[in-house]
């Protein structure tokens, strides 16, 4: 029985199991946290209906924060679920795994300017006016993230050109 436990250890079939069955795990929970997140965002905009305008617009905000929140951790699962669970990223050619890092920056890089143009309406709306410089720091960050995501892309383009260039060369 030992050497049987040892075999799989020195194989990393336990590692890759544990590995699959925590992904699978983490994955599930932040699913159900984003159905969560996009109910309590339903309710916010139940509520926006039943009460005065001047709160309304306050309950819309949230739920489109909320909605956005949602999507983000919502995209977070399935990017693990893609890179871990089905374990493609072995087999998967550069680019994909770009366009992947890509879209999932890209949802989080919206998620982030959607939270700060909500807080500068809400701040504004509810004479907050010394909150403001906050939201214009979470503008800030979100354009500093599309800034280094553009980065990324213009560094990794040619680099897969390269790769595919002397991928050519060797089957030739």
């Amino acid at each position: 029985m030992a050497e049987k436990i040892k075999g799989l250890l020195s194989r990393g079939k336990i590692a890759f199991l544990l590995a699959m069955v925590m992904g699978s795990i983490f994955c599930i929970t932040l699913g159900i946290l984003s159905l969560y997140v996009f109910t309590v965002a339903v309710i916010h905009v139940v509520k926006a209906i039943d009460i005065t305008k001047s709160e309304s617009l306050l309950h819309v905000f949230d739920a489109i924060g909320l909605v956005a929140l949602a999507v983000a951790v919502l995209d977070l699962a399935v990017t693990i679920f893609r890179e871990i669970i089905l374990r493609d990223a072995d087999k998967r050619h550069p680019s994909q795994m770009r366009r992947s890092l890509t879209r999932f920056g890209t949802i989080i890089i919206i998620a982030i300017l959607i939270e700060g143009f909500m807080m500068i309406f809400r701040f504004s709306k509810a004479g907050q006016a010394h909150l403001l410089p906050y939201s214009i720091l979470v503008l800030a960050g979100g354009t500093m993230l599309i800034i280094g995501l553009g980065i990324y892309i213009k560094i990794t383009v040619p680099a897969e050109t390269l790769l595919d260039a002397s991928i050519t060369d060797k089957k030739s």
